[in-house]
């Protein structure tokens, strides 16, 4: 309720669950300008100390994976004037690829 009143955006992530650090992906659209943030689901490394965030966030999605997101992101962006999605898993390429693999199982390409 805060975040609609205030006009902000509540920021949907994809994340590892299941760890005290953990936020789940609520997909709720809170302001005009919705977001999506993937993370990655690097479970083994996502709560060890001493690491860059290269090396937290080293995922490549599977086609799976993204499947699951298609609906929710379909769905938000009918609720949303404008629907970023970012890919954070920011090792090699990863964030590209999984950038376009969603972009083509939206229908986007």
């Amino acid at each position: 309720a805060f975040l609609g009143k205030e006009d902000l955006s509540l920021v949907c992530v994809d994340e590892p669950q299941g760890f005290k650090s953990s936020v789940p992906p609520i997909t709720e659209i809170t302001a005009p300008l919705a977001l999506i943030r993937f993370h990655g689901r690097n479970t083994e490394n996502w709560e060890r100390k001493g690491l860059s965030s290269t090396e937290k966030f080293n995922y490549l999605y599977s086609d799976e994976e993204l499947m699951e997101w298609s609906p929710r992101i379909l769905e938000m962006a009918k609720k949303a004037a404008e629907l970023h999605v970012i890919f954070k898993n920011k090792h090699a390429d990863f964030p590209v690829r999984n950038a376009m693999q969603m972009k083509e199982l939206l229908g986007l390409t």
